[in-house]
C-alpha cells in the first residue's frame, strides 16, 4: 500500500536507476516528490503572435508548420529550421539544435521532422533569437495539434518548471510529479485548522496547496498556496522551538547571582569611555537573564566595531564576583588573543586570573597541566580561548557562564561540547553578522535577542570609495607618510589559470618593489599556520609593517588602530556581508578611514553592491541587501542549525509569517505543554518526524 514513506524506486515507470537520478534531487520517497515544488513557472496562458513576440523576446504563438530545412553547424552540432506561419500571414522559423555523429546513419532530428509535417499546427514557446541572417524561435517547448479547435494540453495555461539533473527531462519530471500528487497528496498531513486566519493568505489544506503550488490557473494562485503551506512549515518550525525552550527552562539553574559591587564598579571607573545607551541596554538584559532562575539563553548581535566585548566582560564579572568560573571561546587563536589582550588590559587593576588556552598555549607539557589545575580548582576564573577549552580533558570546578564569539563559524555539536562542560549553565552568543530581526528569530531559535547599532563614541564612521588604483595607492602614500597603515585584500592566495585575477602572493611582491618601496610590507593568507598567522598580526599592530597584504582570513582579526585605509582589489569578487566585514577592520579609533574598492563593475548586481557599500555602513541595513540579492542559505548555514530546509517557506519573503507563528506557537505550547490534546497530536507527530533527534541543539543556536 503506497504511503508517504514508500521509496520512488517501488514506483510503476521509476525503477533502481531512474530513483538513483531522482535522489540527485534530494527525491527518494514518495513524500519528497509531493514536496518537489517547481523552480519556476511559464505563463503559457497568453497566445500571443509573431509581431508581437519579437517585441518581448520569449513567449508562446500559435502557428501552421511550413518546410524545413537542415543544416551542419560544426563537426557535431546541427540544426533544424521549420518554418512557421501564424494568422496574420507572417513568417518566421522555429530552430532546433541537435548533437550529432558525423560517422552515424541516426538521424537526430527524425522526432522533430515527424511531428512537424508541413500543414499540422503548433504552439510553440520559445525564445527570439536575432542573428544577423534573421530572427528565429529558439524553441524550448512545442506541442502539434490537427487543426485550430484542437485543445492542447501543455499551453493556455501555467506550466511547472523544475529542477533537472541529466537523465531526467522536464517532461518525464512533470509527468511522474502529476502521478504521485493526483494519487498521494491527500496523505499529506494536514494542520491548517489549528492556525489562525493570517492576512490575505488563503486557509488552505496542506493536500490542496500542493496542488495549487504544482498547478496554478495563474502565477497569483500558485504565491497563495504557496505562502499557504509556508504557514504550516513554519508553524511546526515555531512549535517545536517553543517545546525546546520549554525543556530547557523546566529546570531552574544551580547559580545564583547578586550585584555585589566589588569589580564591576572598579573596571566601570577605569575605563576610558562611557558606555553606550545600546550597551547599557545590552548589560541590563543579560544582568537580569543572569539573575532569573532558569539558564539565560540570549545572542548579542552587533556591528563591526560596536563595543560587544565590554558588555560581555561585564557579564564575566558578574559571575566572577560571585564566585564562579566564565568561558570565553573564539573561532580563531588571532580572535582568542585579541580577547585576552583586551580583556587583560580592561581588568589591570582587578585582583581576576585570566588566562588564554588555545591549541598553542596548551602545547608544552609544564603550561599545559598548570593551566588546567587552575580550571579545575576553580583557581583561573576567566578562561579565553578556542575550541581547545571544550576538549575532554579541560574541567572546571564551578563554571556558570560560555560566552562564544563569532558563533556563526563554530558547528552546533562543538556548541553543545561546551554546553557539557557546566550544568545549566548561562549561555551568551555574540556575532557580528548583523541580521534582520526576522530572520534571525529563527536562525537563533528561541533564544532572546539583544541588539547593539551604536558605535562607541569616539569612532568616525568609515568613508568608501569605489577608485582606480593610482588614486587609491597615491591616497595610501599620504597616510602612510601620516604613521597610518594599510590592508590591502585579494580575493586569490596564489595567481589562477583560469581567473584572469590578481593574487595576493605575486602582487606583495610586485607592490613592494614599486608603490611601497619606501615602506615595510607584509603578507598574510589561509595557507599560512596558524602560529605564523598570529606573528604576521601581532608585528602588523606592533607596526613593524606598514602595509599588510591579505586574503579575506582578516575578516575578522584584530584591531589595529592605526590601520586607516584598505585596498580591496577585485571588489566585485565580495559579497556585501564580506566587503562589510573587511571595512570593520579599520575605523578602530577616532582616525577617518577609508576604503577603496577596486573592480569590474559591470553588472547589475556588482553595481547594486558597490552603490549599498558606498552609500552606508549599517550593518543591518548590508544585511538585509544582501539577503536580498544572494538568499539566506550562505548566511543561514541551515543544516548546521538543525532545521529542515523548507520546501515552500522563505525566510526572507515570509519574514511576517515566521514573526506571525513564533507568536501563534507560543500560544499553542504554553496551553498544551505536551502538545497531549486530540486536536495537537498531527502537530506533535510532524514534530517528532522532523526535530524528535534535534531539540537538544536547536537552541543552540
Amino acid at each position: 500500500m503506497l504511503s508517504l514513506d514508500t521509496e520512488i524506486q517501488y514506483l510503476k515507470g521509476i525503477g533502481p536507476r531512474r530513483s538513483q537520478l531522482f535522489a540527485k534531487l534530494g527525491i527518494k520517497i514518495v513524500e519528497d516528490f509531493l514536496t518537489f515544488f517547481p523552480a519556476q513557472y511559464q505563463d503559457r496562458t497568453k497566445i500571443t503572435s509573431i509581431r508581437d513576440i519579437y517585441k518581448k523576446l520569449q513567449g508562446c504563438i500559435f502557428v501552421k508548420v511550413g518546410k524545413s530545412c537542415e543544416r551542419q553547424l560544426s563537426q557535431g552540432l546541427s540544426v533544424l529550421d521549420i518554418e512557421i506561419f501564424d494568422n496574420t500571414s507572417m513568417m518566421t522559423y522555429a530552430r532546433f539544435f541537435r548533437k550529432n555523429n558525423l560517422y552515424s546513419n541516426i538521424d537526430v532530428f527524425a522526432t522533430i521532422r515527424k511531428a512537424f509535417e508541413v500543414g499540422k499546427f503548433a504552439y510553440i514557446y520559445g525564445d527570439v533569437k536575432l542573428e544577423r541572417s534573421g530572427r528565429f524561435i529558439s524553441v524550448n517547448d512545442y506541442e502539434i495539434v490537427q487543426n485550430k479547435v484542437d485543445k492542447p494540453l501543455l499551453f493556455n495555461k501555467i506550466i511547472p518548471v523544475y529542477s533537472a539533473t541529466e537523465g531526467l527531462n522536464q517532461k518525464f519530471i512533470r509527468e511522474t510529479v502529476k502521478t504521485i500528487v493526483e494519487s498521494s497528496c491527500m496523505l499529506y498531513p494536514d494542520i491548517s485548522n489549528l492556525i489562525p486566519r493570517f492576512h490575505n493568505i488563503p486557509a488552505l489544506q496542506s493536500s490542496i496547496a500542493i496542488q495549487k503550488i504544482h498547478y496554478p490557473n495563474t502565477l497569483e494562485d500558485a504565491e497563495n498556496a504557496r505562502r499557504s503551506f509556508a504557514l504550516q512549515e513554519f508553524f511546526v518550525l515555531e512549535c517545536a522551538l517553543s517545546l525546546s525552550r520549554n525543556n530547557l527552562t523546566k529546570n531552574p539553574k544551580i547559580q545564583k547571582y547578586e550585584i555585589r559591587r566589588t569589580l564591576l564598579p572598579t573596571f566601570k571607573n577605569n575605563l576610558k569611555f562611557e558606555f553606550t545607551r545600546d550597551q547599557k541596554k545590552a548589560i541590563n538584559d543579560i544582568f537580569a537573564d543572569m539573575q532569573n532562575i532558569y539558564p539565560m539563553n540570549r545572542m548579542l548581535m552587533g556591528d563591526v566595531g560596536s563595543g560587544k566585548t565590554v558588555v560581555a566582560l561585564s557579564a564575566v564579572l558578574l559571575a566572577v564576583e560571585n564566585g564562579y568560573q566564565t568561558m570565553i571561546v573564539a573561532p580563531t587563536e588571532i580572535l582568542a588573543e585579541q580577547h585576552y589582550l583586551t580583556m587583560s588590559n580592561m581588568l589591570e587593576d582587578l585582583d581576576v586570573k585570566i588566562v588564554l588556552a588555545t591549541s598553542s598555549t596548551l602545547k608544552r607539557k609544564s603550561e599545559r597541566e598548570k593551566i588546567l589545575a587552575g580550571f579545575a580548582k576553580g583557581d583561573i576564573k576567566i578562561a579565553v580561548g578556542t575550541h581547545a577549552l571544550i576538549e575532554d580533558r579541560v574541567k572546571f570546578k564551578n563554571l556558570s557562564l560560555i560566552i562564544v564569539d563569532e558563533q556563526h563559524r563554530f558547528g552546533v555539536m562543538q556548541k553543545f561540547a561546551a554546553l557539557d562542560k557546566a550544568k545549566s549553565p548561562d549561555i551568551l552568543m555574540m556575532t557580528a553578522t548583523p541580521i534582520p530581526r526576522a530572520l534571525a528569530m529563527t536562525v537563533y531559535g528561541e533564544m532572546d535577542m539583544t541588539t547593539i547599532t551604536q558605535l562607541p563614541p569616539g569612532r568616525t564612521p568609515v568613508k568608501t570609495y569605489s577608485s582606480n588604483e593610482q588614486v587609491a595607492y597615491t591616497d595610501t602614500i599620504k597616510e602612510l607618510k601620516n604613521g597610518n597603515q594599510a590592508y590591502v585584500v585579494y580575493p586569490l592566495i596564489d595567481e589562477s589559470d583560469k581567473l584572469a585575477l590578481k593574487s595576493a602572493v605575486d602582487e606583495s611582491e610586485k607592490l613592494s618593489q614599486t608603490w611601497f618601496k619606501d615602506f615595510k610590507v607584509g603578507l598574510l593568507h589561509g595557507k599560512m599556520q596558524p602560529s605564523e598567522k598570529n606573528k604576521i598580526m601581532r608585528n602588523f599592530k606592533n607596526k613593524e609593517f606598514n602595509v599588510l597584504i591579505a586574503t579575506t582570513v582578516i575578516e575578522v582579526g584584530i584591531d589595529v588602530p592605526d590601520a586607516t585605509i584598505m585596498i580591496i582589489q577585485h571588489a566585485e569578487r565580495f559579497g556585501l556581508s564580506a566587503l562589510h566585514q573587511l571595512r570593520g577592520r579599520i575605523g578602530r579609533s577616532s582616525k577617518q578611514s577609508y576604503v577603496y574598492l577596486i573592480g569590474s563593475f559591470n553588472n547589475e548586481t556588482a553595481q547594486k553592491r558597490l552603490s549599498i557599500m558606498t552609500s552606508t555602513s549599517n550593518g543591518f541595513k548590508i544585511a538585509e541587501e544582501d539577503l536580498k540579492m544572494r538568499g539566506p542559505g550562505e548566511l543561514m548555514g541551515t543544516a548546521q542549525h538543525g532545521f529542515p530546509k523548507f520546501k515552500a517557506g522563505d525566510l526572507i519573503k515570509d519574514a511576517d509569517i515566521i514573526e506571525f507563528t513564533k507568536n501563534h506557537a507560543s500560544e499553542i505550547v504554553g496551553n498544551d505543554p505536551n502538545l497531549s490534546k486530540n486536536e495537537n497530536i498531527v502537530l506533535k507527530n510532524l514534530i517528532s518526524k522532523y526535530f524528535s533527534h534535534k531539540t537538544n541543539l536547536i537552541n543552540v543556536g
